[in-house]
């Protein structure tokens, strides 16, 4: 069996929705990350590439696009 992609999904309730998260944004930084994309709401997005490898490094780029969103106030 062959793995031709990977698919991420994430979703930011209210409270990250108030600190200025956006699901959509959070999907972009990782679907770039495994060279692809994706988009959505909010509220809830998905997106992927063909990098899985890289998957390590695409929730690194999230958590520290989250970090950074949040300790500059949005």
């Amino acid at each position: 069996m062959s793995i031709d992609g990977g698919v991420i999904v994430i979703a930011v309730n209210d409270k990250g929705r108030e600190w200025g998260l956006a699901a959509g944004d959070l999907v972009r930084v990782a679907a770039q990350t495994l060279g692809g994309g994706g988009g959505g709401r909010d509220d809830v997005a998905q997106g992927g590439g063909s990098k899985v490898d890289a998957i390590d490094d695409a929730l690194l780029m999230v958590r520290s696009h989250i970090g950074e969103r949040v300790t500059s106030g949005g």
